[in-house]
């Protein structure tokens, strides 16, 4: 005697509320597996578009930055920063770049009045604003007649200039910093990455919002501060030239320090393929971690079944008696199996 795939669905659901907690069990496994697969997944990808936001927030793919080489134990004892005369030297020597600007920074306080801000301070040039794609929300950013005469103005980071001066305009005014009295000539748009593709709650970004700016030229000769440039950003033109000016520009800083690595040079084209290659190899890993579970659902699923079958026995021995197929005894069993799989899966899919 066959069943139709409305009967079998019936009895399928039949046995699924008389055996309950078993049913439950089965079910289990198949939501477990299919929610690991999807959380892994969901997980990878969130990681790589908040890296890829950081990087398009941070100036985009033509982005190479010049840093002290941490893997390079310099038994040489040579200098793994750059002076404002060799950076001067480096910017003449590629003229290909878009911008160049160093990043001169120092600790200290800036003081307003009776109130005070504790935040780093960096030295730079016009060309920093180009680079790190920033915008002004009030007044304007530094000019290269600045950084010629040495002029003692500053640029507030968002945070820095509420925390001074609230909601009163800071441009025109003054702030001191190291005893020095520094015209406020400008105050940077907050910087915030979009907190659908942000891990975590934090913006990643409001150290920049945290950090005031002035004329490199300044920041040395007028401030205290030592002539160690530790920080280079350049921006190159466009992306295919980029891979080819960051050989250039270690290639240069490289006979600048007796051909030795004291300098790390990056470009955000090849941090990109590095990311997408790492994350390749989590992928694969954990794609083989989410199998394997949904292979143990799989078993357990068997193993169920298979009990199933040896309870009903005497009932599958009567079908066939009275004119049942194996097919069809077959296909009675693959029914509940396929509901039981579906019902998991979804449940998954859902949670």
């Amino acid at each position: 005697m066959s069943l139709s795939l409305k009967e079998s669905v019936a009895v399928s659901l039949s046995d699924f509320w008389t055996r309950k907690i078993r049913s439950i069990i089965t079910i289990l496994s198949i939501v477990l597996g299919t929610m690991s697969i999807i959380v892994v997944q969901s997980m990878l990808k969130g990681v790589q578009e908040s890296t890829m936001q950081w990087m398009i927030e941070r100036g985009g793919m033509t982005r190479i930055d010049v840093s002290r080489n941490w893997s390079y134990s310099n038994p040489k004892g040579l200098n793994a920063f750059l002076t404002l005369r060799e950076f001067n030297a480096l910017r003449e020597m590629i003229p290909e770049a878009e911008y160049v600007t160093p990043q001169l920074l120092t600790w200290g306080r800036v003081l307003h009045q009776r109130k005070q801000f504790w935040g780093s301070i960096a030295g730079v040039t016009p060309e920093f604003l180009q680079i790190e794609k920033w915008s002004l929300s009030s007044g304007r950013f530094i000019a290269e007649i600045d950084v010629e005469r040495l002029n003692d103005v500053i640029v507030l980071g968002s945070t820095v200039a509420s925390e001074l001066f609230e909601s009163r305009n800071p441009i025109g005014q003054h702030v001191t910093f190291q005893d020095r009295r520094l015209q406020v000539i400008g105050v940077l748009e907050r910087r915030v990455i979009d907190n659908r593709t942000n891990i975590g709650s934090d913006n990643m970004l409001e150290y920049l919002n945290r950090r005031s700016y002035l004329p490199v030229t300044a920041l040395i000769s007028k401030l205290s501060v030592e002539d160690k440039i530790e920080y280079v950003t350049i921006k190159a033109k466009n992306v295919n030239s980029t891979v080819d000016l960051k050989n250039k520009t270690e290639d240069i800083l490289l006979s600048f320090r007796q051909r030795e690595p004291v300098f790390s040079v990056v470009s955000a084209v090849e941090q990109a393929e590095q990311m997408a290659a790492s994350t390749k190899v989590f992928q694969l890993v954990f794609m083989i971690i989410s199998m394997i579970s949904l292979l143990v659902a799989g078993i357990v699923i068997m193993n169920i079944m298979m009990a199933s079958i040896q309870e009903r026995t005497r009932e599958i021995g009567i079908r066939m008696a009275v004119g049942a197929s194996r097919f069809d005894v077959f296909m009675q069993f693959m029914v509940q199996t396929l509901m039981i799989t579906l019902i998991g899966g979804l449940a998954g899919v859902i949670l």
